[in-house]
């Protein structure tokens, strides 16, 4: 007796998949914004391996809510004040964004801004890079504050600037911080040669090399090639990050916001190779 089967499209999964999607909607409830997404995340594979991946992938995914991102802001502005023991009249939250389009830092600063004592202000808090180390004053604790750290080299862009128009400025006593919402585990290495403090409320782990072991690695990876050899290289002149920007193998995204290039792209690439479009778990413009 074959077993049942059921249709969508020109994709078939069988009773087993139908069981495995049926349980992951109800263990991830970030799972049911787009559940004809999951379906065609699911067909991507091709053999057990594959499904298993995935699995995997979305058991281990850090989807940030409204509830975590408020929790988040709490422990960020506790270490701020308790931890680094620092005081509204010198200190200084600048969110990364350093242009005229809003971003995640803009959303983590805003949520930040009523989860600090009563003598912080308005005044304590910059929504852009570039109007906050031009205003900042001699004597200042400045803080930049960003949703997601990946690689970390936005991030030491973001503080070659800051440095660079303090030098211009000709401030006096400034002390430079980063805090984060969350930030991949390998970016640590990157932030420690700035010789600053920082902090991250989540730090996270690659998908496939720090959480599979050793050897499951090889065959995980093989699969994550073949299942990313069926989306287009390229659209609107973007390059496929394969395994997510410089092989991040982020699995991170902040509720209704633009999730990162970090992430592997079959949770966000748009097309098929040859051009058809894809359902996807989540948006990147």
């Amino acid at each position: 007796m074959t077993e049942p089967i059921i249709d969508r499209a020109e994709r078939r999964i069988d009773a087993k998949d139908f069981v495995k999607l049926t349980q992951l909607h109800l263990d991830h409830d970030w799972l049911k914004y787009e559940p004809e997404a999951l379906f065609e995340l699911w067909c991507l594979s091709e053999d057990n391996k594959q499904k298993d991946l995935i699995e995997h992938l979305i058991k281990n995914f850090s989807f940030i809510d409204s509830r975590a991102l408020n929790e988040g802001g709490k422990g960020i502005a506790n270490k701020i004040e308790e931890g680094w023991n620092l005081k509204p009249h010198n200190t200084f939250l600048v969110a990364t964004c350093g242009d005229d389009k809003p971003d995640g830092s803009q959303c983590l600063i805003q949520v930040l801004k009523n989860k600090f004592s009563p003598d912080w202000k308005e005044t304590n808090f910059y929504n852009k890079i570039t109007v906050g180390a031009n205003e900042i004053p001699n004597n200042s604790n400045i803080i930049l504050v960003d949703d997601f750290i990946g690689t970390g080299d936005t991030m030491v862009r973001k503080i070659d600037y800051v440095n660079s128009t303090i030098i211009k400025r000709k401030l006096k006593n400034i002390t430079l911080s980063i805090v984060s919402l969350a930030s991949m585990s390998f970016a640590k290495e990157v932030l420690d040669k700035l010789n600053i403090k920082y902090h991250s409320e989540h730090w996270l782990k690659k998908g496939i090399e720090e959480l599979i072991d050793e050897k499951n690695k090889e065959s995980a990876t093989q699969s994550m090639e073949q299942m990313e050899e069926k989306l287009q290289k390229r659209y609107r002149g973007k390059r496929l990050p394969n395994f997510g920007y410089k092989r991040s193998e982020a699995l991170f995204a902040l509720e209704a916001y633009n999730i990162p290039n970090n992430v592997f792209p079959i949770f966000w690439w748009p097309f098929y190779k040859g051009g058809n479009r894809r359902k996807t778990l989540f948006t990147r413009i």
